[in-house]
């Protein structure tokens, strides 16, 4: 046997796949840029008359100088608008085709009835809007040279780089899943000691010992950022630079400060206005600016595009750490592995998987990182004990997502919904102070799509009956499938409580309230028709989808939701299975008619 040939043939063919993964990759990345661009064009052609009705776009009256340098005060006409803070925008006199004044305005704040924009050449902008009306409608960054610029790294093979020699073979499926259980034991039983269970003591003995990858996958009210602290505070008392990162400024901000609540030196690493709810935590522009950082081991805060540019320029980690990593897909996360040689991914893939656009592509290359590294059975640690969810409400997803594993502990165990009686009770007093913890009431309007202003009242009245129960409206959160029907819901609440009170009150999409609770949660799925209904059953009953919207209440869930008639089938199996997972879910609930 000629054993040099052979080598060379091997490394040959290991050449090839590492070409075939990348331009994967290459054609992933492009095919989602276009994919978003042509979704953006679609709602760019549509008559301004029709994106203001739909909430597409925003009116503004008048454009000032805001309070620094490149931003601006931009005064809305009062229309409500399915924009929020952290939203990109175009600004431009009517249509973004024929009259932009400005792209990839940064909508930062929101304050009263003027927001906080983000601007390049704001004066220019403002003293052009003076001359015409100026209009603001959704946009989105070009991300493609950062892509192209952490993929050409990962390819370079003379020489080999750092990202080249760790993630390649990691992409390859030769992953190094291995620890040392020296370090496992000694960081688990620091972890019991701590007061962590069972399972999240063997969660952080694994992060620590990892010799590349630990997966940890946290269900619903299961602790994760509870050991993702703890797991960041050992890792820096053994001297590590730690990187914690997700796909949005709101999950890094909150493992953060939990991280920080340990007694740990931490800095996010952006804008001062992407640090929102950040306490104990230094905020600098770049590493550069963190004065004062620590010498030996500490934790960072940031996006992977930051590693792109000079907030993170050349900086290396010994463990990047992904939260959220169930919705960080595998090109975004490579984006900062190429800074790391170790990686930490805490996530659920029973919860909302990334917002992907180029499904078409998607055989062979799985959505997210946390699906790519299930997918080649790296093993991983599933927290078990849910502190969020009450029995009566841990059981359905408990046996419908986590084989019956997830079980309810501590003081919400038992848990329950009190409510102090009102004077004059009205039509829904009986529904919240019934001691069933899931109650199901059918879709009122029965030719509703993706708005229902009749159900947007009864959630209104919903609400008005909970505060006049003692409850404070940051305890309520309202879900619903749909950005239009949300704004409804919020116009709703708007009328009957005032819109100081109303802003109080969450009322979102699904991704928005992922990762976070409310004593009471109303999940509002507006749709009665069924012919919309099965137009759109693929997004509507997605099963991560209604995981997350039911696991967001500690004491109370109320659905407002349509029935299935038995005629209502699918002949897709995968479908099927999806109708008959929803229909699980409403007969848990106790009925009720209104």
């Amino acid at each position: 046997m000629n054993q040099p040939a052979d080598k060379a043939a091997a490394a040959q063919e290991r050449t090839r796949r590492y070409a075939r993964l990348l331009d994967g990759l290459r054609a992933f990345v492009q095919a989602e840029r276009e994919a978003a661009q042509e979704k953006l064009f679609e709602v760019w052609r549509q008559p301004l008359a029709d994106r203001l009705n739909k909430g597409l776009s925003q009116r503004f009256i008048k454009l000032e100088p805001g309070p620094e340098q490149g931003t601006l005060w931009a005064y809305t006409d009062g229309g409500e608008s399915r924009f929020r803070e952290g939203d990109l925008v175009c600004l431009h006199g009517g249509s973004p085709l024929t009259a932009m004044l400005a792209r990839e305005a940064a909508f930062e704040a929101e304050d009263e009835e003027r927001w906080l924009l983000r601007v390049r050449h704001a004066a220019a902008v403002a003293k052009a809007a003076q001359e015409a009306p100026c209009y603001a409608d959704p946009d989105d960054y070009d991300l493609s040279k950062y892509y192209d610029e952490v993929l050409e790294d990962i390819g370079q093979v003379i020489p080999p780089s750092r990202a080249h020699r760790n993630l390649m073979p990691l992409l390859d499926g030769r992953i190094r899943d291995g620890f040392d259980p020296r370090d496992f034991e000694e960081a688990e039983s620091l972890a019991l000691a701590e007061g962590l269970n069972a399972a999240q003591a063997e969660a952080v003995g694994k992060i620590l010992a990892a010799e590349q990858v630990a997966c940890i996958q946290g269900p619903p009210g299961t602790g994760k950022t509870r050991v993702l602290a703890l797991a960041a505070r050992l890792l820096v008392e053994r001297g590590e630079r730690v990187l914690v990162t997700s796909h949005t400024h709101m999950a890094i901000n909150n493992a953060l400060n939990k991280i920080a609540g340990q007694g740990v030196k931490v800095a996010k690493i952006g804008r001062a206005t992407q640090a929102t709810g950040l306490e104990g935590v230094v905020v600098a522009d770049s590493f550069g600016e963190w004065h004062g950082r620590p010498e030996g081991g500490y934790v960072i805060g940031a996006t992977p595009f930051a590693t792109c540019t000079y907030r993170l320029e050349n900086c290396e980690f010994d463990t990047i750490v992904f939260d959220e990593a169930s919705q960080v897909t595998l090109p975004l996360a490579l984006m900062a592995m190429r800074r790391g040689a170790r990686f930490v991914f805490i996530g659920d893939q029973k919860q909302l998987p990334p917002v992907l656009l180029a499904r078409s592509i998607l055989e062979d290359l799985p959505g997210s990182i946390f699906a790519k590294l299930t997918a080649h059975n790296v093993d991983s640690v599933m927290l078990t004990d849910t502190y969020r969810l009450n029995r009566e409400l841990a059981a359905w997803p408990s046996k419908a997502f986590y084989g019956g594993r997830l079980r309810p502990v501590g003081p919400n165990r038992e848990r329950k919904l009190a409510l102090e009686e009102r004077p004059h009770p009205g039509r829904v007093d009986a529904l919240l102070r019934d001691p069933a913890s899931m109650v199901h009431v059918p879709t009122l309007d029965a030719t509703a799509r993706s708005r229902n202003p009749q159900e947007a009242q009864l959630v209104a009245e919903l609400c008005e009956a909970a505060l006049a129960g003692g409850l404070a409206p940051r305890e309520i959160g309202i879900v619903t499938p749909f950005r239009a029907h949300g704004r409804t819901v919020r116009n709703a609440l708007a009328e009957r409580l005032g819109w100081h009170m109303a802003r109080e009150i969450v009322a979102d999409t699904v991704e928005r309230m992922q990762g976070q609770e409310r004593e009471l949660i109303i999940l509002s799925l507006a749709t009665g028709n069924l012919r919309f209904l099965a137009a759109i059953a693929g997004f509507f009953f997605q099963p991560e989808r209604l995981n997350v919207s039911v696991t967001r209440a500690m004491a109370k869930l109320v659905i407002l939701g349509p029935e299935l008639p038995l005629s209502f089938q699918a002949t897709d199996p995968l479908l099927a299975d999806w109708l008959a997972l929803y229909r699980s879910l409403l007969a848990q609930a106790r009925r009720f008619e209104l």
